[in-house]
């Protein structure tokens, strides 16, 4: 079996919601998650922008709007995280560890998903200003387990729909992350 990918991945523990979708609702979230990315601006230098396009000018007035705009949805995530309900209806939310590239994910969940379902995935990339990447994906397998008398799914999904900006906004964390993980790998090495 030829076990190239098209994506590097990382191993790493993430906040992850999932939920199963019908293919009627696959339809309705196809379009908006893949032309509407997470976030406008993933560096904070940026925002310098805002100051320089107060003038009279359409076009830089909306630009200020798009960066209102992802203030608001920043803000609106803050607000869920510290404001979440116990137990969300439609979500199954962990933090665990995953297997993640730009492709796909493997994570555990306690939602009892079975190959070839449809999920919709909210994954936190843990850096600044922690982005909730949205994404449909279709599940390529799943195994059930029993820990502790409680049931899980270890679930290896495809990323079947994702907005091209937040792909590279993933794919950018992971490679952060594997340069972390390097880089401390050679100072453990140098110690010794």
């Amino acid at each position: 079996m030829d076990d190239r990918r098209d994506y590097f991945r990382i191993k790493d523990r993430l906040a992850v919601e999932v939920r199963i979708i019908t293919d009627d609702e696959f339809l309705q979230l196809e379009n908006p998650i893949r032309y509407n990315p997470t976030q406008i601006i993933d560096k904070a230098y940026d925002m310098r922008f805002v100051k320089e396009s107060m003038s009279n000018d359409e076009r830089e007035k909306s630009q200020i709007f798009a960066y209102l705009q992802m203030i608001d949805k920043k803000l609106d995530m803050l607000v869920d995280i510290l404001c979440k309900p116990q137990k969300d209806e439609l979500y199954h939310s962990s933090y665990a560890e995953v297997e993640i590239s730009g492709n796909g994910i493997k994570f555990i969940s306690d939602l009892a998903i079975q190959g070839g379902d449809y999920i919709e995935l909210r994954v936190v990339i843990p850096r600044f200003p922690y982005p909730k990447i949205t994404a449909l994906g279709q599940v390529l397998r799943s195994e059930d387990y029993t820990m502790n008398d409680t049931k899980y799914c270890m679930v290896v999904a495809h990323f079947v729909v994702i907005n091209e900006e937040d792909r590279d906004l993933l794919i950018s964390y992971i490679f952060m992350k594997d340069r972390e993980r390097l880089r401390l790998k050679k100072e453990l090495r140098g110690g010794e």
